[in-house]
């Protein structure tokens, strides 16, 4: 009768531990599905991901970062990349990305070649210019209804790939 009652409080022990650890994992993280192919190569159309929603409380958005925000016109959640940081000048040409005249990125991630010119723009201050890994993709801060979001209005930062269990280091 012992060994049965200390197995039983094993048991829910483990239970416990997994209830609270799945708890505390929906507090910290949330899902996104990717609805489309504008993050390619690095995330796929159809994949889920995690975004971090309490990285205010441990981390600064940095460049690279790969973030999650509303779309201002159609509140859909959106995942793209940071390029631009407050009060930097943003500018692409022949599809070279430039941060205040200076080339900033490397495209070895990207894939698609990007032939795409980009007048010099200001971050405002408390805001980020963001762009789709595909730059060919026009839905992101190129695009004047998105345009440079601002720090406040992003929900997280995108952690792990939960089908393929790829986590993104900030």
């Amino acid at each position: 009768m012992h060994k049965r009652q200390l197995t039983l409080r094993s048991v829910s022990a483990v239970l416990i531990g997994l209830a609270l650890v799945f708890v505390l994992l929906l507090g910290w993280f949330s899902p996104v599905y990717v609805s489309d192919a504008s993050m390619a190569p690095t995330l796929g159309k159809g994949e889920t991901v995690l975004y971090d929603r309490l990285y205010k409380h441990f981390f600064r958005l940095g460049r690279s970062d790969m973030v999650v925000f509303r779309d201002p016109t159609t509140d859909a959640l959106l995942i793209k990349r940071v390029v631009g940081l407050s009060k930097e000048t943003v500018s692409a040409q022949d599809g070279l990305l430039l941060i205040d005249g200076q080339f900033a990125l490397s495209e070895y991630d990207y894939l698609t070649p990007a032939l795409f010119q980009l007048d010099p723009v200001t971050v405002p201050e408390g805001h980020l210019f963001v762009l789709s890994d595909d730059r060919n993709y026009g839905e992101d801060s190129r695009n004047p209804s998105i345009g440079c979001i601002a720090e406040s209005d992003v929900l997280g930062i995108v952690r792990f790939r939960i089908d393929r269990f790829t986590f993104f280091a900030h």
